[in-house]
């Protein structure tokens, strides 16, 4: 998803003009206000997290030093390598103990990349096998060094010709990434103008707030954001509005009542921790 786009790197109006993450954060944050009035101070505030998002967050990484350390936020829906899954275990570890000793910007950074590795996970695009189609297309070198500058996605071959034709199956009309990119537009162009209030899930209740469900909420967040084959169909008909009307009602609820869980979930087994 979007987190930065529309604005200079590290600025920190990062996320305001078109801010998927940052919106999503913003309604899962008014959710722990809601369902856990009295003592939701103690957990980060949403402008605390969201410094932590935009270019300073997973997205602005890859923008400043392509290729280093980057989390790979992809999930293959029934055939889970365990990477996502534990990028975001690793989070709720570190939220909880940055909670614990009251740490607060420990604490919403790991809130703010806990929330990006969760969204990520349940957006169709991020569905999709990138890694083995790069594989197929790129030799071992990820990046081509241009007048001076790291520049990633540049995909090579035994000559020129093959070259040209790697980067055409990957960035051209129809390409790979091309693809993927016109399905987080569709997906930001629809939420960027909906009320925060219309993002947050109807079905959630007081009872889903608990220390330790975090994998299984997001599991079967998966699972049924899976189910809708969002991402299959935009890859034969396009954006069009049965898509739009499932982002708005289905997949954006699914995601805030994600990270909302995860966050509660850090937040009540650092309580009871303490």
């Amino acid at each position: 998803m979007y987190a930065t786009l529309g604005v200079k790197a590290n600025s920190k109006h990062s996320g305001e003009l078109i801010g998927t993450h940052q919106k999503l954060d913003k309604a899962a944050r008014r959710m722990l206000n809601k369902y856990l009035p009295a003592s939701s101070h103690k957990f980060p505030s949403i402008d605390e997290i969201l410094y932590f998002e935009g270019s300073r967050g997973p997205d602005g990484l890859k923008r400043k030093s392509p290729g280093v350390d980057e989390p790979e936020h992809f999930i293959i829906p029934g055939k889970d390598d365990g990477v996502l899954i534990g990028y975001i275990r690793n989070h709720h570890y570190n939220l909880v103990q940055a909670l614990k000793k009251n740490n607060r910007e420990r604490a919403s950074f790991e809130a703010a990349w806990l929330a990006h590795a969760i969204t990520d996970g349940l957006t169709p695009a991020h569905h999709y096998p990138y890694r083995k189609v790069v594989d197929e297309l790129m030799n071992d070198q990820d990046y081509k060094r241009l007048f001076g500058v790291q520049i990633k996605g540049i995909m090579r071959g035994r000559n020129l010709a093959e070259a040209a034709r790697n980067n055409w199956l990957y960035w051209g009309a129809g390409g790979v990434m091309t693809k993927h990119i016109a399905f987080e537009y569709g997906v930001a162009y629809t939420i960027t103008p909906l009320p925060l209030k219309s993002l947050v899930p109807k079905d959630i209740k007081k009872d889903d707030f608990q220390p330790s469900n975090f994998e299984k909420v997001f599991y079967n967040a998966l699972e049924r954001v899976d189910a809708m084959k969002m991402y299959d169909e935009f890859l034969q008909k396009g954006w069009n509005t049965e898509l739009v009307v499932r982002t708005r009602e289905v997949l954006i609820p699914e995601i805030v009542r994600a990270i909302t869980l995860a966050w509660a979930s850090a937040f009540l087994e650092a309580q009871r921790g303490k």
